[in-house]
């Protein structure tokens, strides 16, 4: 999913820059729930932005100062630490954090921001400028497989059926499956809206059990949306073979609308989901028929793409506003995982595990990227980053893939950059259709 700022579509919790002024979303789930077990960078996240808004500059550099060190390196802080000390003129402060937020790799364009107008003819500035413009150029390692042909698709998620040797991906705002062979033929998996579905955001195949997992959401960003769904969401799953749905277990209903998203799938058929508005985690386990909840509502602000460590004990969680944790499933206790300070970790959606090494599609930056995470031999720390990935032609704004051998498949130019404040799709002439790209890994 894409982050949205407006609390009527399914946005994901995160923090960015508008100009030069920090703007923090900090989420849709009532504060009563909210119990997140590292809420000190939060709560200072929040406190800077307060002090922001009130044009309080040294409350606005200690909370910020706090939150990046919390984090060990949080893009938006960079930038915003960047722009306070230019405020006050504080030329090496300013250029000491403009460096950081370039080492990451994200781009800003400041040679024209009147903030930091006072130096644009100094060597060091002009420098810099040019490094975090360059950020944006594009990195083209993918090839376009296929087309998806209708750009009001809303693509979603994809995965791999092996035996059917084809692709099966969700669409939100038709809300179906379509199915997408190798030689790039697309024709409909579950026809749009069959048996009710709402929405479809996620995929999980299990191959052995013959089975397709995939969420539903009712919301305004689907066709034929239903104000009298507001609210709901489920786990759904189809047969893989015939189509037909064998189990539908939703969520109980709520006021504040919720989003189950995105989800994996365990070597015991088990399935793990997340909530991306509230902040928790749950899991299907085998031969149950109720959600069982992990973690509880706001120990996340937004957990987005899931994969499970090679042992299967740890569950890893791309949180759209913090970056990357691990869960351990026997105690559910939660470590965000240590980072070069230098890796932008917020804005991730895909997360998927290849070896020894995490995959992160980020669109949730600029540009969006396709990220690399080397992992430790113990799996609980990122050892370096590389992009594989960014701002190419057929990118767009990408969501989710699926690693086929040593291929990983990933949807661009989703769509969400056309849902409009209203949470409606946008389909103009000029909408591009979404697409399966492929980008070779490394082995």
């Amino acid at each position: 999913m894409r982050a949205l700022a407006n609390a009527a579509r399914p946005a994901r919790a995160s923090a960015f820059l508008t100009g030069s002024v920090l703007a923090i979303v900090v989420g849709v789930a009532p504060a009563s729930v909210r119990a997140s077990t590292d809420s000190t960078w939060s709560e200072h996240l929040a406190s800077g932005r307060t002090a922001i808004a009130r044009d309080d500059r040294a409350g606005a550099w200690h909370h910020l100062l706090a939150v990046d060190s919390l984090v060990g390196g949080h893009t938006g802080a960079k930038s915003a630490l960047a722009t306070l000390a230019a405020r006050d003129g504080r030329r090496d402060e300013a250029l000491r954090w403009l460096r950081a937020l370039a080492e990451t790799g994200i781009s800003r364009l400041i040679g024209r921001d009147t903030t930091f107008a006072r130096w644009r003819e100094d060597p060091e500035f002009r420098a810099v400028a040019a490094r975090l413009d360059s950020n944006a150029a594009p990195l083209a390692n993918a090839v376009l497989f296929r087309s998806l042909g209708d750009a009001s698709l809303l693509a979603e998620d994809v995965v791999w059926d092996a035996r059917e040797q084809r692709f099966l991906v969700s669409s939100i705002h038709r809300r179906k499956i379509v199915a997408v062979d190798r030689s790039g033929r697309v024709s409909d998996f579950t026809r749009a809206g069959a048996e009710g579905a709402w929405g479809v955001y996620g995929l999980a195949l299990d191959a052995k059990r013959g089975l397709l997992w995939a969420t539903i959401v009712a919301g305004a960003e689907s066709d034929s949306f239903a104000v009298a769904d507001s609210g709901r969401t489920a786990l759904v799953a189809y047969d893989l073979h015939s189509a037909r749905r064998l189990q539908s277990v939703e969520l109980p209903r709520t006021p504040e609308r919720q989003v189950l998203g995105d989800l994996t799938l365990a070597a015991d058929g088990g399935v793990y989901v997340s909530e991306s508005l509230g902040g928790a985690l749950f899991r299907l386990l085998p031969g149950t028929r109720e959600l069982e909840m992990l973690v509880p509502p706001g120990t996340f602000r937004s957990p987005q793409g899931m994969a499970l460590a090679a042992d299967g004990k740890r569950l890893y969680v791309a949180d759209y506003s913090r970056g990357f944790a691990a869960v351990d499933l026997a105690t559910r206790s939660i470590v965000w995982l240590p980072k070069p300070y230098s890796l932008s970790s917020g804005g991730c959606d895909g997360l998927y595990r290849d070896g020894s090494r995490l995959i992160a599609i980020q669109n949730g930056t600029t540009p969006h990227r396709v990220l690399e995470l080397g992992l430790d031999a113990s799996g609980s720390r990122i050892t370096g980053w590389r992009v594989l990935e960014q701002a190419s032609e057929h990118l767009g704004e990408p969501n989710h893939g699926a690693l086929v051998g040593r291929d990983f498949y990933l949807i661009g130019n989703s769509g969400w950059e056309r849902v409009g404040d209203d949470g409606r799709l946008q389909t103009g002439a000029d909408a591009r259709a979404p697409v399966l790209l492929r980008l070779r890994l490394a082995d």
